[in-house]
């Protein structure tokens, strides 16, 4: 354990943190649930089990809304990159939800649905709220079952991280072991050799650039851009348009179907006693032992009670069988038939389901109050108006493309047909662009050849969420080599760092053939007129040197018998540096006060749980049959 801990704290700031960070968000995102047709091609299978298009799509479509919903409009949604991530995290996910079920962690319906109650961002001052919920579900692409789902195998995950954290066991010795370590001080010098040293006096002459100006034209060419022009429709320019008739009759019936759904929706509290069938039970003994519990139950005897003797939920037994309150939706099929089944305190017969048998009470019927037609009124005819503009933009957006392409030479036709303005923005680039040319398809559409070579207008593009955009080329600007007069100093610079690169390697390994041999470090650094920095009692935390530096220092062994330690670093902007080790101090735990103990006592032991975590998915990844096809752009 130590040794692997030694190997994971060599550099600054403790590499090791940041990767528990990655490695949680790797594993521990929500997943896709859907189910798709038997006739979705895989992409990629984990163990045998299929990865399918659709699900990368419906992934991919999440990473681009947490994309918008954090960057906005300037978010990089490149689809290769999107789909790329979603597939790692869906086999990332896929074996971790194997490891799960093969260790067969479940988490209690009761526990999942407490969390969702619970969560802050589904509540309104404190309260859950159930159209905060399912608008927060929508915004992230779940329906609410899928969502559950998703939220339980996250909470399956916990438990498998709590398993390994509880088998962790550290010793004293080993604590005070790691104290020594993670408190060690160490005296150290570092000799940089830097780009701007080595470049000092370098001359470059008038031929040199020329035959480079004439060697990289390719590289010294004017960036390919155009002058657009562009009118873009959005569905909230749509809110008022006149063709947009909401009645109060339209709003009564959405009140009343708001109603019905609330109705429909009602959560229901239960308890049960789940019994396991397999091989040290019977189905018929399972269901025996249940209606003999439902005897007992009937003649008196308390239902929480036998619960917590009988039941084989975990989450629910110390419960006293709770499951607290839930709607449709959520538990097994057959288990939710039973309970829907039943009336207030009624038992219900021995119930099958994929976690085996269950003695069912229904414990009481939450209803929904829902709010009368005029409290509702003013957000029902938002909704209504939002709805109407949207599916009226959808409309629009045909006409608009079908506009743009019958009067394919401007969009004045467009401009004054729909009431747009014709904006223009210059400079835009395939690569970058102001306003909506800050869309990667938007500047692809641009650069095609139709529309920057003939002229015409692109498609109507959608753009964001219910806007779309049609653009032209005013004036195009194809790439043209750069007068030598202007890239002069730019050749002149980068001939110098060039040649400094070159001197500064050779020096640098020379030197640090010399630092190792043994020769004087004063002369090593005379020789090329550079100046030791040192510094004593480094810690690992020590912001005073360069990161390289200090992580090359803690990276060497320990000085033996007056002699240096010597190693090598990189510096930024191509330097490079000789290190040396003097003096290396251990931690002292006499020294250290309760609080500093207990704090790195604290984080050795999560370290050691990380490690123990991490190995434990590395066996099962060394031993997972995964493959994968390549992705392809739309």
């Amino acid at each position: 354990m130590l040794q692997r801990l030694r190997d994971q704290t060599q550099s600054t700031g403790f590499k090791i943190i940041v990767a528990v960070l990655v490695f949680a968000l790797a594993f521990f995102g929500f997943g896709a649930f859907n189910v798709f047709a038997p006739g979705d091609p895989a992409v990629a299978s984990v163990n045998g089990e299929d990865i399918t298009q659709g699900e990368l799509l419906t992934e991919a479509e999440r990473e681009k809304r947490l994309l918008l919903a954090e960057g906005g409009e300037s978010a990089n949604l490149d689809p290769l990159e999107m789909q790329s991530r979603a597939l790692q995290r869906l086999i990332n996910r896929t074996l971790l939800e194997q490891i799960i079920a093969d260790l067969d962690l479940t988490a209690a319906p009761s526990r999942v649905n407490a969390a969702v109650v619970a969560d802050p961002g589904f509540q309104i001052d404190g309260q859950f709220n159930r159209d905060l919920y399912r608008r927060g579900l929508s915004s992230m692409g779940f329906t609410p079952k899928e969502y559950m789902a998703a939220l339980s195998k996250q909470m399956s995950s916990d438990q498998l991280q709590r398993a390994v954290a509880d088998s962790v066991f550290v010793t004293d010795w080993e604590t005070r072991l790691f104290v020594r370590l993670m408190a060690q001080k160490r005296d150290l010098a570092w000799l940089p050799f830097t780009v701007s040293h080595f470049g000092e006096g370098v001359a470059v002459d008038a031929d040199e650039v020329e035959t480079y100006y004439h060697e990289h034209q390719a590289e010294l060419m004017t960036e390919e851009t155009v002058d657009a022009a562009y009118v873009e429709l959005a569905w909230d320019q749509l809110l008022d348009d006149p063709s947009i008739e909401i009645s109060e009759a339209d709003l009564k019936r959405e009140h009343e179907a708001d109603k019905a759904a609330a109705e429909a929706d009602e959560q229901r509290r239960s308890s049960h006693i789940l019994l396991r069938t397999g091989d040290e039970r019977t189905e018929a003994e399972a269901i025996a032992l249940l209606e003999d519990i439902g005897a007992r139950i009937a003649a008196g005897a308390s239902f929480a009670e036998l619960a917590e003797t009988y039941s084989e939920d975990p989450g629910s037994a110390q419960l006293g069988g709770d499951l607290g309150a839930v709607g449709r939706g959520i538990f097994d099929p057959d288990f939710e038939a039973a309970l829907w089944a039943l009336e207030v305190g009624q038992l219900s017969p021995p119930v099958k389901s994929a976690f085996g048998y269950h003695l069912i009470r229904l414990d009481g019927i939450e209803t929904v109050e829902f709010p009368a037609f005029s409290e509702q009124r003013a957000t029902i005819q938002e909704r209504l108006q939002r709805a109407a503009a949207e599916e009226l933009f959808t409309e629009r957006m045909r006409e608009l493309d079908s506009l743009a392409f019958e009067n394919n030479d401007s969009l004045v036709a467009l401009a004054e047909a729909f009431g747009l303005e014709v904006q223009q923005v210059e400079g835009v680039s395939r690569s970058a662009g102001d306003a909506v040319f800050s869309d990667a398809d938007i500047r692809e559409a641009v650069f095609a050849a139709d529309v920057l070579l003939d002229g015409n207008n692109t498609a109507a593009l959608e753009y964001g969420a219910n806007r779309a955009v049609v653009a032209r080329v005013n004036e195009h600007h194809a790439p043209v080599l750069k007068a030598l007069d202007e890239v002069r100093q730019e050749i002149e610079a980068l001939l110098v760092e060039r040649a400094a690169l070159v001197a500064l390697a050779e020096a640098h390994e020379a030197a640090l053939a010399r630092v190792r041999g043994g020769d004087s470090v004063a002369a090593v650094a005379d020789e090329h007129g550079l100046v030791w920095e040192t510094l004593e009692a480094a810690t690992r935390t020590d912001s005073r040197p360069p990161p390289g530096v200090l992580e090359a220092a803690f990276a060497l062994s320990r000085p033996q018998d007056g002699v240096k330690s010597v190693g090598s670093a990189a510096l930024g902007s191509g330097g490079k540096a000789i290190v040396t080790v003097t003096r290396v101090v251990d931690g002292d735990v006499s020294t250290l006060a309760d609080s500093e103990m207990d704090g790195l006592r604290q984080l050795f032991v999560a370290l050691s749980e990380t490690l123990d975590y991490e190995a434990l998915y590395q066996d099962y990844l060394a031993d997972a049959d995964i493959s994968r096809r390549m992705l392809q752009s739309d």
